[in-house]
């Protein structure tokens, strides 16, 4: 049977420094990654179809612990209903490219009438 992690308080977490990955209890797979350089973030350790996924959820203390948690709830209720949060997550950025590059190009014939950088003879 898997273990269950403590469930942490806010001033718990904010008092982790030390580097690792600490679970912080309140939904199975929340951790709080803290680097080397004491930088720390929100991740959800969780399985999507066969693959184990790291989901990130943002840095602290930006995202507060409850923030955090919320993220995490939803994210697994978009896992239980087949979808990957992450493959979603690169496929909206990707939505997003594409639309503010058809909109921000200048029209071809702009684009022909623009001098060069370099020297004709």
């Amino acid at each position: 049977m898997a273990k269950k992690a403590k469930e942490l308080t806010a001033l718990e977490v904010g008092r982790l420094k030390e580097q690792g990955h600490h679970a912080v209890g309140g939904v199975a797979g929340l951790y709080l990654y803290v680097l080397d350089t004491g930088a720390r973030s929100w991740v959800l350790r969780t399985m999507v179809g066969d693959k184990r996924r790291h989901i990130g959820l943002g840095g602290f203390p930006e995202v507060t612990l409850a923030m955090a948690r919320e993220k995490a709830r939803v994210a697994k209720d978009s896992v239980a209903q087949g979808i990957d949060p992450i493959a979603e997550r690169a496929a909206a950025a990707s939505r997003l490219r594409v639309a503010n590059t058809t909109s921000s190009q200048a029209p071809p014939e702009r684009l022909c009438s623009l001098p060069s950088w370099h020297d004709d003879p």
